[in-house]
């Protein structure tokens, strides 16, 4: 298991070289000088943006830059924004805001998701597996942008049920809502694809063998049926976390929660390259970190993965 962690890591590491220049590049490459949009319409001498450019290196050349933004992520000096905010503070205030809006969505999400797709599975052609394939339809029909517009004109300015935007009121009161919404959209794609996994293995060999060699219904269900059926749904799992964050930007800038998706979003705005590096680097060790949790998990359901 250590070599195969190893290998992993090894193999992530051009990757995210690879990322991280591609992201660079991208925000190069955007028109426009930030701190004369940052500066407005304020006349500023050229001796005084001269120093600004030469204090964030943004006089240098752009491999150079790109090696400089590296050197302060990897030594931890993360310096400040654009706007004289230290990148540090920013980061402690944000993230827990980004991890409670993941928490609250996961658990709406997979609560929800895994029971329904487990029952319509079992219990297929019946009322409630063909109320959730109609209903997962037509949820994945409507872009995710209508559906947080919506639920936030619905429930939050009509109805006056939830917050409409901010943390004001603590957590988990200005989270529900945007959690709701996210949980609603991951929940189809996840309880259809538990259905299907669930009906495929229940008409597996290895199940009616089970069944045959006279093992009772319940040791069939948890030691063959499910085990097997979460397999692909596992994955489904792992790449929605890894995704969490690219949900996070369209998410937290609607309902003006800030976390790190405003922040990118901010960054972005402002073609501040070291923060959206930064940030990017971040996404991406989280998404090599969950795939090792993954890949751990592929081989306690299935001990034959563990060898490959």
């Amino acid at each position: 298991m250590i070599r195969f962690i190893l290998r992993r890591v090894l193999a992530a590491i051009p990757i995210g070289i690879v990322v991280t220049l591609g992201v660079f590049a991208l925000v190069f490459a955007m028109p426009g000088d930030p701190l004369r949009e940052l500066a407005g319409d304020k006349p500023i001498p050229e001796s005084v943006m001269a120093a600004m450019r030469a204090q964030y290196h943004l006089d240098e050349p752009f491999i150079v830059q790109y090696l400089l933004t590296m050197r302060d992520i990897f030594t931890g000096n993360f310096g400040t924004t654009f706007a004289g905010a230290d990148i540090a503070q920013q980061l402690e205030m944000r993230i827990p805001v980004t991890l409670q809006l993941a928490l609250l969505s996961n658990v709406f999400q997979w609560g929800a998701g895994l029971l329904f797709g487990i029952y319509a599975g079992f219990k297929r052609n019946g009322l409630v597996d063909r109320s959730l394939l109609l209903a997962t339809l037509v949820i994945l029909a409507v872009p995710g942008l209508v559906v947080f517009f919506a639920g936030q004109f619905l429930f939050g300015v009509q109805l006056k049920w939830f917050p409409v935007s901010g943390t004001a009121d603590g957590f988990p009161m200005s989270y529900l809502l945007p959690a709701l919404l996210i949980g609603l959209l991951g929940f189809a794609g996840l309880a259809r694809l538990m259905r299907t996994s669930i009906v495929e293995t229940v008409n597996a060999d290895f199940v009616k063998t089970a069944r045959a060699k006279g093992l009772g219904e319940q040791r069939v269900l948890w030691r063959h049926i499910l085990p097997n059926a979460m397999l692909p749904v596992v994955t489904f799992i792992g790449l929605d976390l890894a995704g969490m964050f690219g949900g996070a930007i369209l998410t937290e800038s609607i309902f003006n929660l800030p976390g790190l998706g405003q922040f990118m979003f901010q960054a972005i705005k402002l073609k501040e390259g070291g923060v959206v590096v930064l940030l990017s680097t971040l996404a991406f060790v989280t998404f090599i970190l969950i795939n090792l949790l993954v890949d751990a998990l592929y081989g306690i359901l299935d001990p034959r993965v563990r060898h490959v």
